[in-house]
């Protein structure tokens, strides 16, 4: 029987999304063997009392939690950049190689803002051609390699990284990742990717769209929804949690979430402005127009209250000059 080994690195606030993920992987994987590693930083009792039913509700899975707050405290950070601005957790996709067991040789980490729609199995079996990771090209790679300072042009999403734990291991890219940001991570914006990336340098193999199609929640609009895919993958702040995402992820996301332990989940409001506008939109589509004329105000509100800030900035700077 095929086992595959699936690892998440959230905080406590994430959790609960890292569990839905996982359902979806569980749904897909009946008759499989699966084992899930979460490496927390934090973690509510609420969410081990539903974790242990996961595990009940599916029986051809097994759970490890691993604690990553002692190793996350090490963590140094850039000259400039203070520890509390940044969402720490981040990194611990970085730490996980060095927390799952030594005996695992092979490891799939997935984001929680992931859902899985296609059976894990080729996926899974990939030959990784003698490089450390699989994983998906970013838009605009070159841009984003020159930024960083990179000799080649090869960019990578690390939000879904299928990894050879041996070669990881024997290559140090836990301590030479947490080297090159402590060292440059000023100039990283994209934080532990970028600084996993500069380390790599394209030492990566390319999957594409069959295995891992990223998309915007809200806004999915070159995705092709007849087509074969193993793991969306829904990027920026377009979540399909958000109250009005676009209806073709709603439905196949809400589906999962009823099936698992968190199904007492309740939608997020929509914060940002484009994404409030495009909630607005679908509210529209679906005929719900008191939500749609609510989104719609939120996104407008918010827009002038940007540009009044910005306004005050300028104003502000004219009159320092």
């Amino acid at each position: 029987m095929m086992r595959c080994e699936i690892a998440f690195g959230v905080d406590a606030r994430y959790v609960k999304y890292a569990g839905i993920a996982m359902t979806s992987v569980a749904m897909q994987s009946e008759g499989a063997n699966v084992g899930f590693h979460l490496v927390c930083d934090g973690i509510a009792d609420a969410d081990r009392k539903r974790l242990d039913a996961f595990r009940a509700a599916f029986p051809w899975t097994d759970v490890h939690i691993y604690d990553a707050r002692a190793p996350l405290d090490e963590i140094s950070f850039p000259r400039g950049i203070s520890p509390e601005r940044i969402n720490r957790s981040v990194f611990t996709r970085i730490l996980m190689p060095e927390l799952v067991p030594q005996s695992l040789d092979r490891i799939l980490y997935l984001d929680a803002d992931t859902l899985c729609v296609g059976h894990m199995g080729t996926f899974w079996s990939l030959d990784l051609a003698g490089a450390p990771i699989a994983a998906a090209p970013e838009g605009e790679a070159q841009r984003k390699a020159a930024r960083i300072g990179m000799k080649g042009w090869s960019y990578f999403n690390a939000g879904v990284m299928l990894i050879d734990l041996a070669r990881w291991r024997a290559q140090q890219l836990t301590a030479r990742t947490l080297a090159a940001w402590a060292e440059h991570g000023a100039s990283f914006p994209l934080l532990e990717q970028d600084a996993l990336n500069y380390v790599l340098d394209g030492d990566f193999l390319p999957i594409g769209r069959k295995y891992v199609q990223m998309m915007d929640a809200f806004a999915p609009w070159d995705v092709d929804f007849s087509a074969q895919y193993t793991i969306w993958h829904f990027l920026n702040e377009g979540k399909p949690w958000i109250r009005y995402a676009d209806p073709r992820v709603r439905e196949a996301y809400w589906q999962v979430v009823r099936g698992s332990p968190w199904s007492d989940l309740t939608p997020s409001e929509p914060w940002e402005t484009r994404i409030a506008y495009l909630a607005g939109c679908h509210a529209e589509e679906a005929e719900d127009y008191p939500a749609a004329a609510h989104y719609f105000h939120a996104a407008a509100e918010r827009l002038m209250q940007f540009y009044l800030e910005q306004t005050s900035r300028i104003n502000q700077s004219g009159q320092e000059r």
